[in-house]
């Protein structure tokens, strides 16, 4: 898990900014030009954007094609887990965790 300066975790953040309606003070200042430009530019709802923000919403975050295909592999003793890898990224999440 990623905590930001204030304690809070990334994850928390990304549920409260996704609940704003309109910008504080404090972030007109901090946003780019850009995301300003974006940001007052009228948001036009295609039938393809609408029907991947439904699809993104009900969406649990979980590649079941993906989760089928290694269940299969690991049936059939296809499976391969490189440990190098493994203890690579063990390595990774504890240099970023500072556990």
């Amino acid at each position: 898990m990623v905590d930001r300066i204030d304690g809070s975790s990334l994850s928390q953040a990304r549920k409260l900014d996704g609940g704003r309606t309109g910008a504080s003070k404090s972030d007109s200042t901090v946003a780019s030009p850009a995301a300003a430009d974006t940001a007052k530019a009228p948001q036009v709802e295609t039938p393809l954007v609408e029907r991947t923000r439904a699809q993104v919403n009900s969406s649990d975050g979980i590649d079941r094609q993906k989760v089928e295909a290694i269940k299969t592999a690991i049936r059939n003793g296809e499976f391969t887990i490189d440990a190098n890898k493994v203890a690579a990224a063990l390595v990774n999440m504890e240099a970023l965790t500072g556990s």
